[in-house]
């Protein structure tokens, strides 16, 4: 069996619960996070593509997890686990 999917509106309501910022660059989505200090962050920002962003029900690839895995130290079970 595998990983279950995320969807993208999951992904939003996560990181807007915790003060991230969401803003539109053309069709795609940027991913801010606050200006706390926070040690598990090596950046800022991820970028999420148009083609995975574009409504609540679209799918994110792996790879886009993996972005925000790499840069927010949120991992796919923390997102899965926010209900």
């Amino acid at each position: 069996m595998g990983q279950p999917a995320i969807k993208w509106g999951s992904v939003e309501r996560y990181f807007m619960i915790r003060g991230y910022e969401i803003r539109h660059s053309g069709g795609d989505k940027i991913i801010i996070a606050p200006k706390d200090g926070n040690p598990l962050r090596n950046r800022q920002s991820v970028l999420i593509g148009h083609n995975y962003s574009d409504r609540k029900g679209d799918l994110l690839a792996p790879g886009h997890l993996a972005k925000i895995r790499r840069a927010f130290g949120v991992t796919r079970e923390d997102i899965l686990n926010d209900r």
